[in-house]
């Protein structure tokens, strides 16, 4: 049987995905993959769930469907996501997309006059890009979200935050739908097995992470290191270390770090971010743009304490199992010092977390989801 006939057979449910399977591993790509993982196997009966992608390369593809195994079919648009992105936000397709859609991003499917049996629902992760702003990227953003809020049936946040915030841009009463994300599955299923390599951690770290695409959350992090309030501690991080032709190395070195402070050690497997966040002293969260919060509950599932900005989605998502700082840098690094001499406390936390953490599931969230179809 195709990938077609499996879906004729069944009620369609069409998830857009968005980043996944980069070869970079975006916040917006790890959130797509999660949630409709958590959609397949939380589908009702009579149900298959596909997906719609921008066009990709069929390497792509091949991780694509690894990451996102149970796929009753897998459709590309004649068009990279780029001019995808364009094409949705003036309303042209190269590709129908009928029946009950779930976008797990701003990039959607959205028409003027849809069919009375077509039915969208959009993700907002928060009021700001993941990624730096360009004037392109800003505007495109600015555009999909305001088109997202008039034309959209649906609308899902991560916290109650966000919601309020999308009130007071439009009328989202009836529409909106808190679900709040969950850690990595394929962290925690990671974190019982061996690591990939034998990884090279100093005995005393404080763990922190980077992201494609994501510049000023780099020189957030080498300020808070390089301020004077910071405790004499090694940094190890995980993920990009290059931006265009800006190096994390060289940050380093303008800001004036000492050598050795930072271990760079690339982008991580499953397994091994899972051994590094388990061995961590502490987990470093500078990014007050991110609304979403996976890499705190990640950190929080593996029983590692967070020091991140106070912002009212993070502090929603983190519960009192963080701990939350008003102000930047030097406020960050002080409050960092201050865990890390505090044993007791951080073992106290690191329990708290792990509790709070194992409130949140896919799946779970994936039935928000499911419910929100079934009531509008």
């Amino acid at each position: 049987m195709t990938d077609t006939d499996a879906m004729d057979d069944e009620r369609r449910f069409t998830v857009v995905l968005d980043e996944v399977a980069e070869r970079s591993r975006t916040v917006v790509g790890r959130y797509s993959a999660e949630i409709t993982r958590g959609l397949i196997a939380t589908a009702p009966d009579g149900f298959g769930v596909g997906a719609l992608s921008a066009r990709i390369s069929d390497s792509r593809e091949a991780r694509l469907r690894e990451q996102v195994p149970g796929l009753a079919e897998l459709k590309q648009t004649a068009v990279p996501a780029r001019e995808l992105r364009e094409a949705w936000l003036h309303t042209m397709t190269t590709i129908p997309v009928r029946g009950l859609v779930h976008a797990t991003s701003l990039m959607a499917p959205l028409v003027r006059e849809p069919d009375p049996a077509d039915q969208v629902t959009v993700t907002v992760h928060g009021l700001q890009s993941f990624s730096d702003r360009t004037e392109r990227k800003q505007r495109w953003f600015d555009r999909a979200l305001k088109r997202a809020l008039a034309r959209a049936d649906g609308i899902v946040v991560p916290s109650s935050a966000v919601a309020e915030d999308l009130a007071l841009l439009d009328d989202v009463e009836g529409r909106i739908r808190v679900v709040p994300p969950a850690p990595s599955a394929s962290l925690l299923a990671a974190s019982t097995l061996p690591p990939a390599r034998e990884l090279q951690l100093p005995d005393e770290f404080v763990l922190a992470t980077t992201h494609p695409s994501a510049l000023g959350q780099a020189e957030r992090l080498i300020e808070t290191i390089a301020s004077s309030q910071m405790p004499d501690v090694r940094v190890v991080v995980a993920g990009p270390v290059e931006w265009g032709e800006t190096r994390l190395a060289g940050l380093a070195v303008q800001a004036g770090i000492p050598a050795g402070r930072l271990v760079m050690l690339g982008e991580l497997g499953d397994g091994d971010l899972a051994l590094a966040h388990r061995r961590a002293l502490a987990h470093l969260h500078v990014w007050e743009q991110d609304a979403l919060g996976l890499s705190l509950l990640d950190a929080a599932a593996m029983g590692t304490v967070t020091v991140h900005p106070s912002t009212r989605s993070l502090d929603e998502i983190a519960g009192d199992a963080s701990v939350a700082v008003q102000g930047g840098p030097h406020e960050l690094a002080a409050a960092l010092g201050g865990l890390l001499e505090d044993a007791d406390a951080r073992t106290s936390l690191g329990l708290h977390a792990q509790d709070r953490a194992q409130a949140f599931t896919w799946e779970g969230a994936a039935r928000q989801v499911w419910q929100l179809h079934a009531e509008l």
